[in-house]
């Protein structure tokens, strides 16, 4: 049986790169990309290959896929990684990373920031990041995962997806990105070509997490880039063979939904 081969985007660090080192120690080949040379240095180290790239720049994700392709003839799993784009709505409507608290992750009364006066411009690059470029990866590895029998992509998406807050409020857009998982489940399951959204809370790569954040979560932690990199390959893999169209919310039970 071929070595499967992995596609990770966003790799250089965070959950990107616990992606990355979750699917070496599966036995997965690895193709990474980063905007920095992170990911090329974690490639080397997990006996894969990286390049500098942007998931928002359509010519970085052709190049991607050609090399993939080029090297391994076979792409079985795609981890399209963003990070978070922006951080969080100021007074301005600009970002800052310190408005992050226990009370503005529920419904803060006293929190009113300048939600229209984010303008275009913010609004159609995190367009661009979040939803547009899972699609694009898409139109590039559906067929080829077609032709070869099967495989699997994850989206690393936000808890804010289902529960929008003013806090973060372009994380809106991850809700497109929710209803495009559910279009390709339905186009592609036939063909045994899954896609499913991971979706996870505070986590401890966020250097800002407090005592006050703890407080919120029921669980009363932060959660591991490595747990995240764990359910994002259980659902890559044939255990998961029966889920797809799903985005599964990994947030310590801090989001109240039912669904």
């Amino acid at each position: 049986m071929a070595q499967p081969v992995a596609i990770v985007t966003g790799a250089g660090r965070g959950i990107g790169a616990a992606c990355a080192r979750a699917l070496a120690k599966r036995g997965y080949a690895l193709a990474l990309m980063s905007p920095s040379e992170s990911s090329v240095v974690l490639a080397e180290e997990l006996g894969g290959f990286g390049i500098i790239g942007s998931v928002a720049a359509p010519a970085d994700l052709e190049r991607l896929v050609a090399t993939t392709m080029e090297r391994h003839g076979r792409i079985d799993a795609v981890i399209n990684n963003t990070g978070r784009h922006g951080h969080f709505a100021t007074d301005s409507g600009a970002y800052d990373d310190d408005l992050l608290t226990g009370p503005r992750l529920g419904y803060d009364p006293d929190y009113a920031p300048a939600l229209t006066a984010i303008d275009d411009e913010a609004w159609h690059d995190a367009l661009d990041m979040l939803v547009l470029s899972v699609i694009r990866t898409s139109r590039l590895v559906a067929d080829v995962m077609v032709d070869q029998g099967g495989g699997a992509i994850v989206n690393i998406s936000d808890m804010l997806a289902p529960e929008p807050r003013l806090v973060y409020p372009i994380a809106v857009l991850r809700r497109a990105l929710g209803g495009f998982t559910k279009l390709f489940a339905d186009r592609y399951g036939r063909h045994g070509v899954r896609m499913n959204n991971v979706l996870p809370g505070v986590i401890d790569n966020y250097e800002e997490t407090t005592d006050e954040i703890r407080r919120v979560i029921p669980m009363g932690r932060a959660g591991t880039v490595g747990e995240i990199a764990a359910t994002a390959a259980f659902l890559l893999s044939d255990d998961a063979g029966y889920i797809t169209g799903q985005s599964i919310v990994a947030d310590g039970a801090l989001n109240r939904g039912i669904r």
